[in-house]
């Protein structure tokens, strides 16, 4: 009689689930059709919802391990699914928001959900556990989807340009699995105008902080061909110092230069090989390259380019004086440059893995962001 019961009411909460949803497609965190508040209220109720779903998936685990009792796991299942049919009441939202609604509905249509007192075998009764496990799964995948690129954006707002966002540390309590972040940074990568002031790097897992203004964009672009200038310039004047018994000779200009140069293209070719190893491990699939974002990229790794450059520049001369200007090759100095951008890209890495150690004060900032 309990189970005969509970149906009609547990039916027409599905169709009130039902006719609240807008089923007009969108990209991820795509609020255009929404009105801001609802769309802020919407992502809210999702995370919320999220984080009994993940409460759920730890009974679950706990149950398969033989922690939980089947009795305690039906009085948590009960509440557990009493407050999610609550926050997916009447939710606005687009294709992903129905994606939800539906695996939520396939959820509740699980004899362990329907009626959790319900006396079941033991084969019967893990086999039910595994099928809750992967649908709770997706719930949490197609959640991260709508809410995660809001999340983003809020730390690009707090971020200045040149900064970066180590995604898999910061939203690893959010979408715990790896390869299902993996998946929304390539989705943040194929939609880029979601994101507001962020370049993806899917392979490093970074999200890049450049500038909004058109004019900083440009000073950037100009700052960086004044560097190569720069640098060119200060191997000409160490040419024509008045020194004696100095190895840099304004006879040996041409031949430093051509050296320069050589130094430059060992970092883009070794540049170009790092990028066919990530492309490799990706499967074989090409890097999005844009034309139209490489004003973007000069913004957001402006700092980082100066280094390299800096860095070629002292193992130009370290080279040249070393080995002594008449005896600078190109092909030493191409050398020179691949092997400075393996060392530069070793101590990138190393900062990349201390920049963890900021994710506690940025998140209490965030979070006192959002609360005021």
């Amino acid at each position: 009689m309990a189970t005969s019961t509970s149906v009609p009411s547990e039916t027409s909460a599905t169709q009130r689930l039902r006719t609240a949803l807008n089923t007009q497609m969108a990209p991820p965190g795509d609020s255009r059709d929404e009105r801001q508040g609802e769309w802020h209220e919407r992502n809210q109720r999702l995370r919320e919802a999220r984080d009994r779903v993940q409460d759920l998936r730890t009974l679950l685990s706990g149950a398969r391990n033989g922690d939980i009792t089947p009795t305690e796991l039906a009085g948590a299942i009960e509440r557990l699914r009493d407050e999610v049919n609550h926050l997916l009441q009447a939710l606005p939202g687009a294709e992903p928001v129905r994606r939800i609604v539906s695996l939520w509905m396939q959820v509740q249509a699980i004899p362990l959900v329907h009626d959790p007192y319900a006396a079941l075998s033991v084969q019967e009764y893990l086999r039910q556990l595994g099928v809750l496990e992967v649908l709770c799964r997706k719930i949490v995948f197609q959640v991260a989807l709508i809410t995660i690129p809001e999340r983003v954006n809020e730390w690009l707002r707090l971020a200045r340009p040149g900064y970066y966002i180590p995604f898999h540390e910061v939203f690893a309590d959010e979408l715990p699995d790896f390869e299902e972040r993996v998946q929304v940074l390539h989705y943040l990568a194929w939609a880029p105008r979601v994101l507001t002031g962020g370049l993806v790097n899917v392979e490093l897992g970074l999200i890049y902080r450049y500038s909004s203004n058109p004019t900083h964009r440009y000073l950037t672009a100009v700052g960086v061909a004044l560097a190569f200038l720069t640098a060119s310039g200060l191997i000409v004047a160490a040419c024509h110092l008045p020194l004696s018994d100095w190895p840099l000779q304004p006879t040996r200009i041409g031949t430093l230069l051509i050296g320069w140069a050589a130094v430059l293209v060992g970092v883009l070719v070794h540049i170009g090989i790092s990028t066919t190893k990530q492309v490799q491990q990706q499967g074989g699939r090409p890097p999005i390259i844009a034309m139209e974002d490489a004003l973007l990229w000069i913004n957001a790794r402006f700092g980082y380019i100066l280094f390299k450059l800096l860095m070629a520049l002292v193992g130009f001369f370290a080279l040249a004086f070393t080995t002594g200007a008449d005896k600078v090759t190109p092909f030493s100095m191409f050398l020179v440059g691949y092997g400075l951008d393996s060392v530069i890209e070793i101590f990138g890495v190393s900062l990349e893995q201390r920049a963890a150690t900021r994710l506690g004060a940025l998140k209490r900032r965030l979070a006192l962001e959002l609360m005021g």
